[in-house]
C-alpha cells in the first residue's frame, strides 16, 4: 500500500524519530527535503501500514545513516504542523525513540545528504526545533539510585577500538550505565579511602581541567578531584538530595 500523502495531507501522518546515542554524542542527518530541508535533525520518517514504531525506527535509521540500531524507549511525542495560504501543508504526529547503535557503517542515504555524530553539548545552531528539544530532554538533570537488587550484570573491560576500560552496569529494567576508566578509578579511590579511614564520613569530588604538564600523558584533561569541603557539608548535601530514598 502507498505511503500517506505527506504534503497537504487529508489527515495527520504518523512519524518516528531515532535519537541514536553513543556515549556523549547524538547522530544527526542534514535533510534534503521539506519540512526541515537543510537543517540537522535526528534520523526518522513515516511509519508504514503494519509497522510498529520500533520497526519503522530501525528501517528509517538504517536507510538514512547506514547504522543498525536497537530502540530502547520512547522519549517524547510532538505535533509538527505547518500552514500556508493553501491550508495545512504538513501535519505530522511524531514519536522519538531513544536508540543504541548495534551494527552497520555510517553513510548518508534516503532523505539525508549528510550524517554526523555531534556532542550533545555542541548540537549545531542549524538543527531543527524538535531535535533541539529532544537534546534538552536527553540532557536534563536526573537522579538514579542503583541498589544491588536493581543490577542484572556488571561488565568491566576494554571495548574493541578503545584504549581504556569501561564499566557497564546492566540494570534489570533494561537500562545501562557506563563509566569510563578514569571516573571509576577516582570514585573507587574515594570510596576505599572512606572505608579505610577511622573517622572520615564523606568526600566530595568535582570536575577540574588539569593542564597537560600536571597530568600523566595518557590522562584526559578532565579529572574528578577532591574538594576542600568540610565533610559535614557533604553529608548534609547528600541527605538533602536523597531525601525520601530508602536507606
Amino acid at each position: 500500500m502507498a505511503e500517506p500523502r505527506r504534503e497537504y495531507p487529508s489527515q495527520p501522518v504518523v512519524g518516528v524519530g531515532g535519537g541514536v546515542l553513543r556515549e556523549d554524542r547524538v547522530l544527526l542527518v542534514r535533510r534534503k527535503r521539506e519540512p526541515a530541508a537543510g537543517l540537522w535533525s535526528i534520523p526518522g520518517g513515516v511509519v508504514r501500514l503494519g509497522e510498529t514504531l520500533e520497526e519503522a525506527c530501525r528501517r528509517e535509521v538504517l536507510e538514512e545513516t547506514g547504522l543498525e540500531v536497537e530502540p530502547v524507549r520512547p522519549v517524547w511525542a510532538f505535533d509538527l504542523i505547518e500552514r500556508d495560504g493553501s491550508g495545512v501543508r504538513f501535519h505530522y504526529v511524531v514519536v522519538d525513540l531513544l536508540c543504541v547503535p548495534v551494527g552497520g557503517s555510517l553513510r548518508p542515504g534516503g532523505d539525508a545528504k549528510e550524517v554526523r555524530w555531534f556532542r550533545l553539548s555542541e548540537v549545531p545552531a542549524a538543527a531543527s526545533g524538535p531535535t533541539k528539544r529532544l537534546v534538552e530532554l536527553l540532557t536534563e538533570p536526573f537522579t538514579v539510585v542503583v541498589r544491588n537488587r536493581d543490577v542484572a550484570r556488571v561488565l568491566i573491560g576494554t571495548p574493541r577500538g578503545h584504549r581504556h576500560i569501561r564499566t557497564v552496569f546492566l540494570l534489570r529494567d533494561g537500562s545501562k550505565i557506563v563509566f569510563q576508566e578514569a571516573t571509576m578509578e577516582n570514585v573507587a579511590r574515594a570510596v576505599v579511602g572512606l572505608e579505610m579511614h577511622p573517622t572520615r564520613r564523606a568526600v566530595s569530588l568535582s570536575l577540574r581541567e588539569v593542564p597537560r604538564g600536571e597530568r600523566k600523558e595518557e590522562y584526559d584533561r578532565h579529572q574528578l578531584l577532591e574538594d576542600d569541603v568540610p565533610e559535614e557539608e557533604v553529608v548534609e548535601e547528600i541527605t538533602r538530595l536523597l531525601a525520601g530514598e530508602e536507606g
